[in-house]
């Protein structure tokens, strides 16, 4: 029995979404900031055995950065084939995306203090105190 044209359609898109996340990985050293940043919080997170809702704020917060990562890196690839020469205007328009990256790392760090600040803070304390008994 066949798939449903639509079923292979849907396969396909993902095919493609994982594709561009490859190559974003590949290609973007902002990832090889990114993707350490993310996996440590997420190992402080498990070691800490955080909230379910402390979980939500870091999860919405990488997925917030590396969309935007990847967003960004769409507009640069599209730039480099619609308009390969140094143009002004499309020059600030990708410095607001480079931004809009900036703005939800910083928002993300903002949101690991948060969520992640005061149980690590605890933990460092509990075993300090501990050890000095």
């Amino acid at each position: 029995m066949t798939k449903p044209s639509s079923t292979i359609r849907c396969y396909q898109k993902f095919a493609f979404a994982v594709t561009g996340l490859i190559h974003a990985v590949k290609t973007q050293n902002s990832f090889w900031v990114h993707l350490p940043v993310a996996l440590a919080a997420m190992g402080i997170g498990y070691w800490l055995e955080l909230e379910p809702w402390r979980w939500v704020s870091i999860v919405v917060a990488i997925a917030m950065v590396l969309s935007s990562e990847l967003l960004n890196t769409a507009i640069e690839e599209m730039v480099r084939v619609v308009h390969p020469s140094h143009d002004v205007q499309i020059g600030r328009a990708l410095d607001a995306a480079a931004a809009a990256v900036l703005v939800a790392a910083i928002a993300a760090a903002v949101i690991g203090v948060i969520a992640i600040g005061p149980p690590l803070w605890d933990t460092v304390f509990d075993l300090a105190t501990s050890s000095d008994q």
